[in-house]
């Protein structure tokens, strides 16, 4: 584990603002960080994740198979901040494989859901809202 630089560019600063999350968790048990940008997350429910620290203002497909191809076992991809967002064919992506891809204000509903890669903030009528 370093503080000090990582492949994709991410800043410590976002690094030590998804460490916190991760943290204060109520259903995180433990969180445990390599690849500088890495995190295995135990949960007191639901299975285990491998979680990759991103900032991608709009994630695609093509980010997610690069993260996929380096690190097989992430199964969550979080792209940053609440301003950050991906796309749907990314999104679908992920659905169909099971790996879940938020931004900040959906990060704190998924780790809460046994199958988190489904987890979505809906809107008055009960419907998917991305960001």
């Amino acid at each position: 584990m370093t503080n000090g630089s990582n492949a994709y560019g991410i800043k410590f600063s976002q690094i030590s603002w998804f460490d916190r999350l991760l943290g204060r968790h109520p259903n995180v048990v433990a969180a445990t960080r390599h690849h500088d940008i890495v995190w295995d997350i135990t949960r007191k429910s639901g299975c285990a994740i491998q979680a990759i620290c991103l900032d991608e203002y709009t994630c695609g497909t093509g980010k997610v198979l690069e993260v996929r191809e380096e690190f097989p076992e992430v199964n969550l991809i979080y792209v940053g901040g609440m301003w950050n967002g991906y796309t749907m064919e990314a999104k679908e992506y992920c659905l169909d494989n099971n790996i879940g891809l938020f931004n900040t204000t959906e990060m704190t509903g998924a780790l809460h859901k046994d199958d988190f890669w489904k987890y979505h903030k809906k809107d008055k009528d009960g419907n998917p809202v991305y960001p």
